[in-house]
């Protein structure tokens, strides 16, 4: 009996032995950009330790990358339900905050950043986060507060000096100041397509409509179809100051 026993238990040890080195070839995989080649690996994982956090996680990410949403909230909502590791569940619903906030499911992105910001980790990021989807809910209060948050809480963050500056510049609180603030965040990432969709929009808001066009068409062209709020604007000023603009 002790045979069998000590037997099976060597299986399980091969096995987790196998499963690690799946997992670094995985990983490899997915770092050299070999999307196809890595999802089979994981999935292969899943087959013999379906809990497995890793190769869930690695999935989740795999699939966020692709826009395949649905199977991305699949397997990182797995990982929360395991409750495994405490960085890796705070990880994966920043991830299902942003997956939300590019469907335009609001309710549930606020959901998962304030998730994160209770558990006191990533307060920065979570909270730049937030305020962009508060801004996206018509919330001024709120959206302002969490930019003003990330921004003293890290002056040198470019996302959340971008994420303020903008907000400074669209509600119209302190366009000098906002525009200030831009200018230096496009100086530091010049071909960033979101940051030079804000910079064009604070000139947009400072009455510089040659200079904001200019901004917003290079946003257009950095980004391809990545930033539509660039389209956004740039429609919005082509309607109002019947510009022929061609993106």
């Amino acid at each position: 009996m002790y045979v069998i026993i000590d037997k099976i238990l060597g299986r399980v040890k091969v096995t987790k032995k196998e499963i690690s080195k799946q997992l670094k070839e995985g990983i490899n995989l997915f770092n050299r950009h070999k999307n196809l080649e890595a999802e089979q690996v994981f999935l292969q994982i899943l087959k013999k330790d379906p809990d497995n956090p890793e190769a869930n996680y690695y999935l989740g990410l795999l699939y966020t990358k692709e826009n395949l949403y649905p199977k991305a909230v699949y397997h990182l909502k797995a990982i929360i339900d395991l409750n495994v590791n405490f960085l890796f569940t705070q990880q994966c619903r920043m991830i299902l905050g942003y997956i939300y906030y590019k469907n335009g499911s609001y309710s549930e992105a606020c959901d998962f950043f304030l998730q994160v910001l209770d558990s006191k980790m990533d307060i920065l990021q979570a909270s730049s986060a937030i305020s962009a989807v508060y801004y996206n809910m018509g919330d001024k209060e709120n959206a302002l507060y969490y930019a003003e948050k990330a921004f003293n809480m890290d002056k040198y963050n470019i996302n959340a000096r971008n994420t303020y500056g903008f907000l400074l510049c669209d509600y119209e609180l302190d366009i000098d100041k906002g525009f200030d603030i831009l200018k230096d965040v496009v100086r530091l990432k010049p071909n960033n397509p979101a940051y030079l969709d804000s910079l064009g929009w604070a000139h947009y808001k400072k009455g510089n409509i040659k200079d904001a066009v200019e901004n917003l068409e290079l946003a257009i062209k950095f980004g391809k179809n990545n930033c539509p709020e660039a389209r956004e604007h740039i429609k919005v000023i082509s309607n109002k100051h019947k510009i022929a603009i061609n993106v």
